[in-house]
């Protein structure tokens, strides 16, 4: 079934090129997009938001956390890509050839939206939850993911989420000193 939704998905810029230009762009631009959008949510921030910025802290943290847990299981479980061992259409240029399982795209966007959208913080949680889905899926069409590299990739983000929210409290007094740090430095 894996194998089946990769030849269809990844097969669709054949008949639709369009899909295959968006996708790529997905693919490539999507989770610096996720870093910019973080990086603008910080600056825009007013007086007595330490609340938001704790929960951008938090969202970092998260993606770091599911970027480190993927370099472990590509290490226990080392995937081949697709594109290795199927009839595939590599789109968007030069292809990885690090393993695929779990996709570090779907990881660190689902991490940082699904912070978001736990935090209350739920039009930007919305949004990259919806990101995530387009970047998880875009991975697949351009020929670098197994679908199930992508959902393992969601509840490796989902999972990193919750464990940086659960992590809140104990890292409060970090969290307030990086604030702190910040604000000295003129960057808050």
């Amino acid at each position: 079934m894996d194998r089946a939704w990769f030849l269809f998905l990844n097969g669709l810029p054949v008949s639709m090129p369009a899909i295959g230009t968006i996708a790529v762009i997905f693919s490539k631009y999507g989770p610096v997009c996720y870093a910019a959008i973080l990086a603008w949510l910080w600056w825009r921030g007013t007086a007595g938001s330490d609340g938001r910025r704790r929960t951008l802290l938090l969202a970092v943290l998260a993606g770091t956390l599911a970027l480190l847990v993927n370099v472990g299981l590509n290490v226990a479980v080392p995937r081949p890509r697709p594109f290795l061992v199927l009839p595939a259409h590599v789109l968007g240029g030069s292809p990885p050839h690090d393993p695929s399982f779990p996709s570090d795209h779907a990881a660190f966007t689902t991490a940082i939206a699904v912070t978001l959208l736990l935090v209350k913080t739920t039009g930007w949680g919305v949004a990259g939850v919806l990101g995530a889905c387009l970047i998880g899926t875009s991975r697949v069409i351009v020929g670098v993911h197994y679908p199930s590299d992508i959902a393992v990739g969601v509840v490796v983000g989902t999972i990193c989420a919750a464990l940086a929210l659960a992590l809140e409290r104990p890292l409060h007094p970090i969290l307030r000193r990086l604030l702190g740090i910040a604000r000295r430095w003129h960057l808050a």
